[in-house]
Formats: structure tokens, sequence, C-alpha cells
């Protein structure tokens, strides 16, 4: 179970790591999923994971993963890293 904060039109809001963090895939990421269904589901689509502000610009202050949100599954999908420049 993901810690998640709830945004005010109800969809949630989660910071999450997984195997591939820092290896094949920036630190962490943001996950954005839809408001719970009726009876309390929520269905989560990781390619809809995105980069924190901070992986483009040092000036961004990001919150870090919260105990028990890095996954112990390698997550490929979604933003992962940055293109090379």
């Amino acid at each position: 179970t993901l810690q998640v904060a709830i945004e005010a039109d109800g969809s949630l809001w989660a910071v999450f790591a997984d195997t591939t963090s820092g290896k094949g895939s920036y630190r962490f990421r943001f996950l954005r999923p839809a408001a719970p269904a009726a009876d309390g589901t929520v269905t989560v689509d990781f390619n809809r994971s995105l980069l924190p502000p901070c992986a483009f610009a040092d000036h961004f202050i990001c919150p870090f993963p919260p105990p028990g949100n890095t996954l112990p599954i390698a997550v490929p999908a979604g933003e992962r890293d940055l293109l090379p420049s």
C-alpha cells in the first residue's frame, strides 16, 4: 500500500521509487491516480508516472518517497529518466 496525498478534486498524488530508481530511472517519480472508485479501489497506471521538477533543474525542491513507497519491483513504465543532451 502506497502512502498518498488526496488532492482537492479527490484525485491522489504519490511519490514512489522502485528497483530501477537511480540505476535505470531517476531517483523517484510522481504518480497521480484518479480518485478512488465507489468501492474504494484505485486503478494505478504506471505508464502515467512523471519525473519530478527537480529532475530537470537544481533549483526545484522535491519530496522524497515516504517510507513504504519504495516498490520491491522494477517499474519500466512512464517517464523514467532525462534524455541525454
